[in-house]
């Protein structure tokens, strides 16, 4: 095959060219400020429900890959094969978005060999595409020939049928450790490996979008004398539109980690880089990707072929291609990490196996702390002796983790243990009855921030089963409306005066604002932010920084005063580094009030509601937001269920940015001009009993207007509420 003609050098990359989002690109990130750590007492997991069947049980089956998409849908993906083994079935099911139920299995292809790997990648509209590598020579059972073709199907967001198979590539020799990732855009990526005795070749190729042509493949790997091999390869795809692979490159006498990555903007895969240290044979690299693009590489490194192994790791910040220097990891000498991930605030927790005499295998864990840039003690997972190689690890949203893996020594069982807020279950929870002698299965999470488990567990002498369980939902409880704080179910103004009172400003439901309660002590210098329920308490609540940079939780109390010294929660310091706090509604689209912060350079961060009382780390979500002087989160302006964001130039221009439900906002939409005559614009929700988001400004006289929402993100001819309104300094 031809060598790529795409190659760039890693000079010519700049981080800017990895950072994704609306308006034009800064130069610099803002350090994040510190989110407190929640109390130990208050980690918690809703239980396991029953599992359920995705098989009958009467062939042998094995759980390839499970993913859950960004739209809400889990897919599992596995091989059925007879007990004659005379043919392999590649075979997937999918829990559509908002279901509990599995939809029946569908094959994807029917192959006469066994050999062959296959992966998932999900889109965030819910879209998913499998891949997996064919040897179409291949004589069964044991006829292994020449020959492979890499190929792929995929369920269309919405669709319910498959495509049918379609190639990536073919090849005249053997195709290994297939693998394929994608982006929010539809990117995708696939990267394999071309192997001819101890010969090996790195290749990968790019859809840009769906119904496009796959690029010409493009070999990734150093083509040294004195390299002999290639280990399987590993692959990532970030959200910001970078893709990275990891490799390791062997010689006679070292094996050397490289990483190789495709730079977003059409710059190209860039050269090889040496992430292990120098003089020592690596090995078994595991890659991880957070959600901001942070990345993290662990593998084993040797003095030499036969030395001793030790843990290695080395990470990479978000929208920089620079490795830091390999560093030890808190571990072991007798076993290995082989799973990684990066939470939400860029703790890298890892999952391996070690020996110990007297108890055997054990599933053993720690977690690399980005605040503290220390790793944890090493914690043993499992009660009982576990099978290498026999376990899963999957990171939520809200930085929560969850693992899984085979128990038992004679009768296995598929163990589960989670870290909520920091802490890990007091005891694994078996989800496999033990029964049989085999359980093996994989963990994901899902939109809706609960672990969902895919497993295989023996029926027989030669057959097994597929089995599916996710944690039980609680009951829902109702939330308050949209800016209510006085529980009449209608929207409300909060309102603060230079002397420290702050007064909730109740909306009568026919467009006008009374006097509610009231409370005194607040510090004038306080920013308030209207919240959504995030103590989830049935009432609304405030988001109060004050002078320090201390962020508070105030909670509401639907009806009463909220005072500064009632109940409260830390969120954390360091917040004096944005100048604009506001709460758009729900922009992850799991139902939650997010928030919006903007520094003074621009940069546009979103902090989601994590569930359980607080934030989740932050997410860069734009730069550019210095042109504008006010930004107000509007709750649904649309009527698409997603807050949205109104942001007034210098010009006194406004314009709309609706919210996706992704985490991110769409273009902006000018909604008029002539803003620039109101020194004040708050949202209040529905003030006027029509079910629509509406919008209060206020003018230098001191006027109150009010602008009636349309539900389609516009505003009707303002109305007059009321003058006198200059008494406040801050409205919110």
């Amino acid at each position: 095959m031809p060598r790529a003609l795409l190659r760039h050098s890693v000079a010519a990359v700049t981080a800017a060219t990895l950072l994704a989002g609306i308006g034009p690109l800064s130069s610099t990130a803002t350090a994040a400020p510190a989110l407190a750590t929640q109390a130990a007492a208050s980690a918690s997991l809703d239980p396991w429900a029953v599992s359920v069947p995705l098989t009958d049980g009467t062939s042998i089956q094995s759980v390839l890959d499970v993913r859950a998409a960004g739209n809400g849908a889990v897919v599992a993906l596995w091989n059925r094969t007879p007990g004659d083994h005379s043919k392999r079935e590649l075979v997937v099911s999918v829990r559509p978005a908002g279901s509990t139920a599995w939809g029946s299995p569908h094959v994807l292809t029917t192959t006469g060999s066994e050999r062959g790997n296959a992966d998932l990648a999900v889109g965030a509209d819910g879209s998913i595409t499998a891949a997996w590598v064919e040897y179409p020579n291949d004589i069964p059972p044991y006829g292994e020939k020449p020959g492979a073709v890499f190929r792929m199907a995929v369920l269309a967001a919405g669709a319910t049928t498959w495509s049918a198979p379609a190639d990536i590539v073919t090849a005249a020799e053997n195709i290994q450790g297939g693998k394929l990732a994608g982006s929010p855009s539809g990117t995708l990526v696939a990267v394999w490996r071309h192997s001819s005795g101890r010969s090996s070749e790195l290749y990968a190729s790019v859809r840009e979008a769906p119904g496009r042509a796959w690029s010409e493949p493009a070999r990734l790997d150093e083509q040294l004398a004195d390299m002999e091999s290639l280990s399987d390869p590993e692959l990532v795809h970030s959200d910001q539109g970078a893709a990275t692979v990891a490799f390791t490159q062997f010689g006679a006498n070292n094996g050397e980690i490289k990483v190789v990555d495709l730079v977003p903007g059409g710059a190209g895969w860039t050269e090889p880089v040496t992430v292990s240290g120098p003089d020592s044979y690596a090995s078994s690299p595991t890659l991880a990707l957070g959600r901001d693009g942070r990345a993290a590489l662990v593998w084993t490194a040797r003095e030499s072929v036969e030395g001793a192994a030790a843990q290695v790791s080395a990470q990479r910040p978000a929208g920089s291609l620079d490795w830091a220097a390999p560093q030890p990891v808190t571990g072991f000498d007798t076993g290995a990490w082989r799973k990684a991930v990066v939470g939400p605030e860029g703790d890298l927790t890892v999952l391996g196996v070690a020996y110990a005499e007297g108890s055997g295998f054990r599933a053993l864990t720690a977690t690399w702390s980005a605040s503290t840039g220390n790793w944890s003690a090493v914690r043993t997972l499992s009660t009982g002796y576990v099978p290498d190689d026999q376990f899963d690890l999957a990171v939520g949203l809200d930085g929560s983790v969850h693992a899984v893996w085979t128990q038992g020594s004679s009768s296995r069982r598929l163990m589960t243990s989670s870290r909520v807020n920091g802490v890990w279950s007091a005891a694994p929870t078996p989800l496999s009855p033990g029964t049989s002698d085999y359980a093996v299965g994989q963990i994901t999470v899902g939109a809706d921030g609960r672990p969902v488990a895919v497993w295989t567990e023996s029926t027989g002498d030669f057959t097994t089963q597929v089995r599916a369980a996710t944690t039980a939902p609680t009951p829902v409880e109702p939330r308050p409306e949209w800016r209510d704080f006085s529980g009449d179910g209608k929207g409300d103004l909060l309102a603060l005066t230079s002397g420290g009172t702050l007064a909730v400003r109740t909306g009568t439901g026919a467009g006008d604002l009374r006097t509610g309660a009231s409370a005194t002590g607040w510090p004038a210098t306080s920013t308030v932010v209207t919240f959504g329920d995030l103590s989830a308490d049935g009432c609304n609540d405030l988001l109060v920084r004050n002078s320090a940079g201390v962020l508070t939780r105030h909670d509401g109390s639907c009806g009463k005063a909220i005072e500064p010294n009632g109940a409260r929660l830390t969120i954390g310091s360091g917040w004096q580094i944005y100048n604009a706090l506001t709460a758009p509604g729900d922009l992850t689209g799991d139902g939650r009030t997010d928030l919006v912060a903007r520094t003074p350079a621009g940069e546009l961060w979103m902090y989601a509601d994590n569930g359980k009382g607080k934030l989740v780390g932050r997410v860069k979500i734009g730069n550019g937001w210095n042109t504008y002087n006010t930004i107000v989160g509007v709750g649904d302006l649309n009527g698409d269920k997603h807050g949205d964001l109104l942001a007034r130039d210098t010009a006194g221009v406004l314009w709309r940015y609706n919210g996706t439900g992704k985490g991110a906002f769409a273009a902006r939409t000018k909604v008029g001009g002539g803003w620039q005559v109101y020194n004040t614009l708050a949202a209040v929700g529905d003030i006027t009993g029509d079910g629509r988001a509406d919008l209060v400004a206020r003018d230098t006289a001191g006027v109150l207007w009010r602008y009636n929402g349309t539900g389609k993100g516009t505003f009707w001819t303002r109305a007059r509420i009321g003058g006198g309104w200059q008494m406040y300094s801050r409205l919110s």
